[in-house]
Parts: C-alpha cells; structure tokens; sequence
C-alpha cells in the first residue's frame, strides 16, 4: 500500500471532537512558530549583524559607497520579515484549500452548500 493511500485511509475518517481539538492545537502552535517567531528571528538576527549587512551593502550595484543607513536597513528588513510570514500564511491557507478541495473529490462531497435554504424567507 502507497504511503499516500494509507494517509488518505487516515484523513478520509470522520474526525472526533478530541481529534479536530488536538489537530487544532497543533495547528495553533505550528503557526505561532511560523507566523511569529520566524519574522521575530529574522528580525532580531538582522539587528545582530547591522555592521556587517552595511559592509554587505557597499558591494551591491547603484548603492552609494558607505552602502545602507541603519534607517534602510530596518526598512528592508521589515519588508523581508512581512513577505516571510505572509507568504507562510498564504501557504498555509491554499494548502489547506487544496487539501480539502481533493478531499471532496475522493470522498464524494458536493462542494458548497446553502446552508440557510429553509431557513430564510424566500429560499
């Protein structure tokens, strides 16, 4: 049996309120990791090493020759810890779109519903 048919075996079960409470709480715990310390380590290395980054700097093309300020730097190391964790965040929400869009498709599901039908005057 494939590696990938055992898993699908696993996930395609109906899932316990203590199974979805404990994937939950690894998924909370993964995205403080990704989605806060990443950036923050970024953030506090590139603080670590302002010398050597401005040294880094006057090497680059159509920078001038003292290379970046400290003022640039953290500009650009801001932008750099934003893209970081949103690009994580945006992986992990079309990861999970996908997952459960091929997830339908194997169980048999029909995608989106109206759950209000019946429920709303003139549905």
């Amino acid at each position: 049996m494939a590696i990938t048919e055992r898993i699908y075996k696993r996930t395609d079960k109906p899932m316990s309120w203590t199974g979805a409470i404990v994937a939950g709480l690894v998924i909370w715990i993964l995205a403080i990791i990704f989605l806060g310390q990443v950036p923050s380590l970024i953030i506090y290395m590139t603080d670590t090493y302002v010398a050597e980054i401005i040294e880094f700097t006057k090497k680059l093309p159509g920078v001038g020759e003292l290379g970046l300020n400290t003022v640039q730097i953290n500009i650009v190391r801001d932008i750099i810890a934003n893209t970081v964790q949103m690009g994580l965040l945006v992986a992990a929400l079309v990861f999970a779109y996908i997952w459960q869009e091929r997830k339908r498709k194997r169980v048999g599901g029909k995608g989106v519903q109206d759950v209000v039908k019946g429920y709303m005057p003139g549905k």
